[in-house]
């Protein structure tokens, strides 16, 4: 995917996740066990701490989402989307086809039709 594209999805979760800019420190939401696993993917030594940096924490999502991007094509056949990328984020590794991540995607969705109304994309 685009990095463009990734761009903009980061700018949607981070809405989100931050209930329409009343933002707190972990813009992203990122869990205990998100930073483990981007450590184990990627042989880095993120900690909690690291959440609170922007860039470090969008650097862990774009190695989470390339790791488990990849799994979901080789699994399904199909090209990650920004939805499942998403629902990943959301769910973890199978958050894609989890039904508890759907509302969730319609949060992202609303939040990209925002910032594409805004930019005039």
């Amino acid at each position: 995917m685009r990095l463009e594209l990734l761009s903009i999805l980061l700018r949607a979760i981070a809405i989100v996740e931050s209930d329409n800019g009343i933002t707190s420190d972990n813009v992203y939401q990122i869990t205990p066990i998100y930073v483990q696993d981007v450590n184990r993917i990627a042989g880095t030594s993120f900690t909690m701490s690291d959440v609170l940096d922007r860039s470090a924490s969008e650097e862990m999502m774009l190695t989470y989402w390339e790791h488990y991007g990849k799994r979901y094509e080789r699994l399904t056949g199909k090209k990650v989307t920004m939805e499942v990328l998403a629902r990943i984020h959301n769910g973890g590794l199978n958050g894609y086809k989890k039904s508890a991540t759907d509302k969730y995607w319609c949060k992202i969705k609303k939040a990209l039709e925002r910032i594409y109304d805004e930019e005039g994309y």
